[in-house]
């Protein structure tokens, strides 16, 4: 095998492992959350028929990694309940924004790089049930 062959080999190993030990959830960073905004998706209504978003909690997560990435996220709703999220795919820089319509400001995430096959990320049902009695 020639020098430049094996240098090639030994570099491809090498970002193999990197890519492998790399916590992709330390790609996602929060990058604004707000209380009280508009949100179209959020019908609480106060005594005179107005909308009343007092309650809503919005986030906004950020990809700050190179490589794509997928994304669970789970919000929680006053009474405890999780709004949960389908599965997104970010790009890098890419920001996916969630809700919650009356918050108690607590998120949950999951993540891995796109198409890992091997990483399983939870499914509503598993998040409703596996968290429904933490506040």
């Amino acid at each position: 095998m020639n020098r430049t062959l094996a240098l090639t080999l030994g570099a491809l190993l090498l970002l193999r492992a990197a890519a492998q030990d790399q916590n992709y959830a330390d790609c996602l960073t929060k990058s604004a959350s707000s209380w009280g905004k508009p949100c179209d998706k959020c019908e609480a209504y106060t005594e005179v028929y107005k909308r009343d978003y007092r309650g809503v909690y919005q986030i906004e997560l950020k990809n700050t990694c190179s490589e794509t990435i997928e994304v669970k996220v789970a919000m929680q709703e006053a009474n405890g309940r999780w709004r949960t999220f389908p599965i997104k795919a970010l790009a890098a820089g890419e920001v996916m924004s969630a809700f919650a319509c009356n918050g108690t400001g607590k998120y949950l995430y999951w993540v891995r790089r796109l198409n890992d096959t091997e990483i399983l990320l939870p499914s509503d049902h598993e998040i409703l049930v596996e968290y429904r009695d933490r506040r």
